[in-house]
């Protein structure tokens, strides 16, 4: 946890809450008991690789993914840390202009506040 002024010490520009962590330095964390639900996590490889999944959820094809769930799957993929971001109904991943999966909200895909934008590089946008 950072305040503001180790957030301008440290000149950190960029953030996002999370939890709970489901891997920390390559080990899986203790108390991740939870329901199933719509999930969405980020992770990260020890070659720097980023890790991104999203888990269907509260629908007859799939109900969704405990956090020990998420943190199995990480670790399957060589995840050195990996967090819980936010689920539910902003369960929503989007590739090559159509959404991947079925969102759980009865209204539909709506909007959210944060992304995670992935480019290739040399593409617009990708300093």
């Amino acid at each position: 946890n950072f305040d503001a002024n180790d957030l301008k010490e440290k000149n950190i520009q960029y953030g996002v809450s999370f939890g709970p962590i489901l891997i920390a330095n390559g080990e899986i964390c203790d108390g991740l008991d939870s329901g199933v639900n719509p999930r969405t996590a980020i992770g990260q490889r020890a070659d720097g690789a980023m890790l991104l999944l999203v888990v269907d959820g509260r629908q007859a094809s799939s109900l969704g993914a405990t956090y020990g769930d998420l943190a199995d799957v990480f670790a399957d993929y060589g995840a050195v840390n990996a967090y819980n971001l936010d689920g539910g109904s902003s369960t929503v991943m989007w590739h090559q202009d159509r959404y991947i999966n079925n969102c759980a909200s009865v209204k539909g895909v709506r909007p959210v506040p944060t992304a995670f934008v992935v480019l290739k590089e040399g593409a617009a946008g990708n300093g």
